[in-house]
């Protein structure tokens, strides 16, 4: 029986190392990506979300001495947040790897991102929708964790 009880605190610890909870971060953050690209008006649905998308794409205004219109911005930054999101996430599973030999870097990026995910949740509970919110709050709490475990050690990891 202890031996038992030996290996699951060894499942435990695996899962809830740093190297874990920043790859687990970094494919949520695809799947956010995927839930946000897929949000996209790739076809209306009705009457009403033609004539406002038609309406977005015919009011043209000049900013900046360039030309464009609100769908163009609306498009335009869709496409950005979905390639951000892409390359948080790579850079997330990339700092797994670095987390053995920097931990205390790593520590504080990972820090730095869970703040910015705590304003991705309110901005998504605000503006948008539950779903994006609900992956921001898990990928922030994991960053958290991921932060004050790699601040609070000061010999390298382990490899897993």
């Amino acid at each position: 029986m202890p031996e038992n009880k030996s290996n699951n605190n060894r499942r435990l610890g695996f899962l809830l190392s740093p190297v874990v909870l920043l790859r687990v971060s970094s494919i949520l953050l695809v799947l956010l990506m995927v839930g946000h690209m897929s949000a996209y008006p790739w076809a209306t649905h009705g009457l009403q979300e033609t004539q406002l998308v038609n309406s977005m794409k015919s009011l043209q205004f000049v900013f900046w001495g360039a030309g464009s219109s609100y769908w163009n911005l609306y498009f335009g930054w869709a496409l950005w947040m979905g390639v951000s999101l892409t390359t948080l996430a790579i850079i997330l599973w990339l700092l797994a790897d670095l987390a053995r030999v920097a931990p205390r870097r790593v520590g504080v990026i990972a820090g730095v991102i869970a703040a910015s995910c705590v304003i991705g949740a309110y901005l998504s509970l605000r503006f948008f929708y539950f779903p994006p919110f609900l992956f921001y709050t898990v990928i922030c709490v994991m960053l958290l964790t991921v932060a004050v475990q790699l601040l609070t050690r000061n010999e390298l990891l382990p490899s897993i």
